[in-house]
Order: structure tokens, then sequence, then C-alpha cells
């Protein structure tokens, strides 16, 4: 695994382990949510470009 992948998923579990329960706060809860969806999905767009980058023409 690379070490990106590594990083992104230590801040994963950093953020899943400090969201609060949805029963207890529901907006707390889908804040965290959303942090760790744009957390994912900009690691899936920069490695995207970095694979469209090794591609050859």
């Amino acid at each position: 695994m690379s070490v990106e992948y590594d990083r992104i998923r230590s801040q994963v579990k950093t953020i899943e382990a400090s969201r609060p329960s949805a029963e207890e706060n529901p907006e707390g809860h889908r804040e965290a949510n959303e942090q760790i969806t744009r957390l994912i999905d900009r690691s899936r767009l920069y490695a995207d470009a970095d694979r469209s980058r090794k591609v050859p023409l």
C-alpha cells in the first residue's frame, strides 16, 4: 500500500474515533461523515490525476 493511502486511512480513523454517535449529535455525525467523504474524494481525484500522467498518449 502506498504512503498516501496509509496517511488517508489514518486521518479517516482519527475522524471516526472522534465522531459523535448519530443519536447523540446527528449534525456532528453528519459533518464528520461529510469530512470523511471529502477527504476520500480528494484522495481519489489526485490518484486519478497521477495515473493519467503516467499513461502514454
